[in-house]
């Protein structure tokens, strides 16, 4: 076990981070959860580790270069490499280019993107001694933006680009830097931001959504032998929707195609 891989997962406590986090430690990573709600994170790994997997917590607000740094640290002393960086940590608020205050754009560049540059910056030299990968969860929004998601849309299609800088950068390096893109996904989170606007009953009615369990099985397809010749580049785990002139091609019903327009 001492020469598994070794997988940091940002925003790991619940959600599309818990399913990446869960499956790499499925695969024989070991994996440490980073995540600003500690507990969470603690009791996700104490679920893990319940069940014969290798996981370890560390608190980390993405935002900041000191606790990169820290928790870069934390796990080179304990498992003295760094195979693969999941940039996962994410905010989505909604607002137009009007109704978006300075706070909620400042926070969401943050964590959005700032804190993945933050990541790559603080794991670069482990992961270019293990000739290491690197995978930012984006959005479809990075390429398709969507009315009302101003800040969330920016930030994605800043993502991107970074994505593909950090690519050639390091194309020498031996590391790679892809995205995956999900379209809607069924966490507790994406739950609570459409009981906010008015959709208690989200996800009822609701076809083609990808699970946390599907985004999982993109990372581990890009950080496998198989999926290190993939640099660069945006894998869509959307059902479509990027390809979609309305969401309710992929997400409504056959019976009631304007349901969800977006």
């Amino acid at each position: 076990m001492s020469e598994a891989p070794v997988a940091l997962v940002t925003g790991a406590a619940q959600g599309i981070g818990l399913g990446i986090a869960t499956g790499l430690a499925r695969a024989h990573h070991r994996v440490a959860l980073l995540d600003i709600d500690a507990q969470a994170a603690a009791d996700a790994a104490e679920r893990l580790t319940a069940d014969g997997l290798v996981a370890r917590v560390v608190r980390l607000d993405v935002a900041s270069a000191l606790e990169w740094h820290a928790a870069v640290a934390t796990i080179l002393e304990q498992w003295q490499r760094i195979d693969v960086l999941v940039n996962n940590a994410g905010v989505s608020p909604r607002g137009t280019p009007e109704s978006t205050d300075e706070a909620v754009w400042d926070q969401t560049l943050a964590v959005n993107l700032k804190g993945p540059w933050l990541g790559i910056k603080a794991c670069l030299p482990a992961l270019r001694a293990s000739r290491g990968t690197i995978i930012n969860v984006g959005s479809t929004r990075a390429t398709r933006p969507r009315r009302g998601l101003f800040a969330y849309g920016v930030s994605k299609a800043g993502l991107l680009g970074l994505t593909q800088q950090v690519a050639i950068e390091l194309i020498d390096d031996g590391v790679t830097c892809n995205m995956v893109a999900p379209g809607w996904v069924d966490t507790p989170g994406e739950r609570l931001i459409q009981a906010r606007h008015g959709r208690s009953d989200w996800p009822q009615g609701v076809r083609n959504l990808t699970t946390p369990e599907e985004i999982a099985a993109a990372v581990l397809y890009l950080a496998s032998p198989g999926g290190r010749r993939v640099n660069g580049e945006i894998l869509y785990v959307d059902s479509g929707l990027h390809l979609a002139d309305d969401v309710a091609m992929i997400y409504g019903q056959p019976d009631d195609s304007r349901t969800y327009r977006g």
